[in-house]
């Protein structure tokens, strides 16, 4: 009998999703960084292609189109680029 994987990573992304999107204190930010950062990178590949659908579902039109010509690596980069910044917003 074979077994499949019916884990869909749902609390990984919802955290990333959360980091990325919502209002929270800069001191909050700061100290969910790490942990965001390291779910982000244990991600299977079919969670990120998930991930990356939900971001632009989130995106404002320009950032969009943007973010849907980049390829897999460069949607990667730019994520984590986000998340530093947002990191280190003053």
């Amino acid at each position: 009998m074979y077994s499949y994987n019916t884990d869909t990573h749902d609390q990984q992304l919802d955290a990333i999703l959360r980091f990325l999107f919502e209002y929270q204190p800069q001191s909050e930010k700061q100290f969910a960084y790490q942990p965001v950062k390291t779910l982000f990178e244990q991600l299977e590949l079919s969670a990120m292609y998930q991930l990356f659908a939900l971001i632009h579902e989130q995106l404002p039109r320009k950032a969009r189109l943007l973010f849907a010509a980049e390829d897999y690596r460069g949607k990667q980069a730019l994520v984590l680029e986000v998340m530093q910044h947002i990191r280190e917003r003053v």
